[in-house]
């Protein structure tokens, strides 16, 4: 298998004819690991290990995105969207000494992977990209181009590379006054993480996301 996928590596044709039948055959709906019938997925997109791939209701992820989850999964909650051009990446490739990075990394794909989580009600702008074990709270919402190294706590926003949060969609009353509207009681955020994630992410950083907004 490693000399095959060597071959299709290094002929131009074969390359582009692999690349076409990932994008429209191998992404079908029966291949995913979960996809809810609300689900919807638009081409053009790449999805390597389709099969670790859940995605639950009224859940979006639009065209000319890229998906590499052939370790770990890659979960999307309910009610949860991304505009054009998500970057999914569960796995890293470490580096062996007396080894070449290519043959292990490369040909022989060992990684080290973690799942990537997107809970419910979460809003991703284009061309960003979530990185290996990271989780986006419910409610976040993630601005174009940011790179996510690091989980984002419930109803952030965040933006940049590496992303930081820069604010909040609303105050924790404010929180608690939406899920009340929108989720049974055993289900709601507890309103003492919601303040204190208010104040470590929000209030006592405002000289350095107002320092970080001007650059």
């Amino acid at each position: 298998m490693t000399n095959l996928k060597r071959k299709l590596s290094y002929n131009l044709f074969l390359s582009a004819f692999n690349a076409m039948f990932r994008n429209y055959f191998q992404a079908r709906r029966s291949k995913f690991g979960y996809i809810h019938p609300t689900a919807r997925v638009r081409f053009p997109i790449l999805i390597k290990g389709i099969e670790n791939v859940y995605m639950h209701e009224n859940t979006h992820i639009l065209g000319h995105s890229v998906i590499i989850a052939t370790k770990a999964r890659f979960i999307m909650k309910k009610n949860s969207a991304t505009a054009e051009g998500l970057t999914v990446v569960t796995g890293n490739h470490p580096a062996f000494v007396g080894e070449f990075f290519l043959e292990k990394g490369g040909y022989m794909d060992v990684q080290t992977a973690k799942d990537v989580v997107v809970e419910e009600d979460v809003g991703i702008y284009s061309n960003v990209t979530l990185l290996s074990g990271i989780t986006l709270g419910r409610g976040a919402v993630i601005g174009s181009g940011s790179v996510i190294r690091r989980s984002v706590p419930p109803y952030a926003i965040v933006a940049g590379n590496p992303a930081k949060v820069i604010g909040f969609r609303f105050s924790p009353d404010e929180i608690i006054e939406h899920e009340k509207v929108l989720y049974p009681e055993n289900e709601r955020l507890p309103f003492d993480l919601l303040q204190k994630n208010y104040q470590k992410y929000f209030l006592s950083r405002h000289k350095e996301i107002k320092s970080f907004l001007s650059l």
